[in-house]
């Protein structure tokens, strides 16, 4: 059964949010080992970390427990020191490896493009310094173009510019790196928190349409810019400090249907 109720305000949100987040702190570290953030969570230098955040978020797509499975074998190839292992450019270790619609060719491909960043640049950061003019989104699809990718090639990680694309992925990366959290690492300096645009996935979407924060029906980039809107009313500065919890405690453990049912109650913390 569905049914209409009055919408919770911000500072109502926030409030539930806050409390929800204090009860399950120990709960949200031992998350991080189910969730892609943990393959960057191996290693300590930052240079490493920022390799293997990328690596792990571009490959952040599909079914968690593919994508986990895939980035375990992934990480037990790179071994213990990422950015060597890229700058080595000695990729046989992937011989044979593939992930659903990325071959090994792709993949090659994809780990030779970080090879010349990391010989041309030294971090992403920096090659993310040339392109950024206060806009994330502008700064994405303006890479191709400054890294020199031949047309046709890794559209998938270094996509074309669109109107509709939400960057998921990217913004996963870029919040992993400019928050400093349990969670996230904050060794960019680049950007601060509220520079970032949520890394929208199904499970924010949906939890997003429940909250009444977007009318819309498709997940897309104007989606992904409301929903941040309304973040960041709950937490100026820091609008994605709630996207970890909202993602795996109501959306993916509570199951967030996207409407408010009767099979809500007492699963939800919104219902009410």
């Amino acid at each position: 059964m569905n049914f209409t109720y009055r919408p919770l305000t911000e500072d109502q949100i926030k409030e539930i949010l806050q409390k929800s987040l204090t009860l399950t702190e120990m709960d949200l570290k031992e998350r991080v080992k189910k969730d892609p953030v943990y393959f960057p969570h191996l290693f300590s230098e930052p240079k490493d970390i920022e390799i293997a955040a990328f690596i792990a978020a571009q490959f952040s797509y599909g079914n968690i427990v593919q994508i986990m499975a895939f980035l375990k074998e992934l990480f037990s190839r790179i071994g213990t020191r990422p950015k060597e292992f890229i700058i080595s450019g000695e990729f046989s270790k992937l011989k044979g490896l593939y992930y659903r619609f990325h071959k090994e060719r792709e993949i090659e491909l994809f780990f030779f493009t970080l090879r010349n960043i990391l010989s041309i640049y030294g971090s992403i950061e920096e090659l993310f310094s040339h392109v950024y003019k206060g806009d994330t989104t502008k700064a994405i699809f303006s890479l191709r173009e400054r890294i020199g990718i031949p047309a046709g090639e890794l559209k998938f990680f270094f996509p074309l510019e669109s109107k509709t694309n939400p960057l998921k992925r990217w913004n996963l990366f870029l919040r992993w790196m400019v928050r400093k959290d349990g969670i996230d690492f904050g060794i960019w300096n680049l950007l601060r928190p509220r520079d970032l645009l949520v890394p929208l996935d199904t499970h924010i979407f949906k939890v997003a349409k429940c909250l009444g924060w977007i009318q819309k029906n498709k997940k897309d980039l104007e989606a992904a810019k409301e929903i941040t809107a309304k973040l960041r009313l709950i937490s100026p500065e820091d609008p994605l400090k709630y996207d970890f919890f909202i993602c795996h405690f109501i959306g993916i453990e509570n199951k967030c249907p996207g409407i408010k049912r009767d099979l809500c109650k007492g699963r939800c913390i919104f219902y009410g």
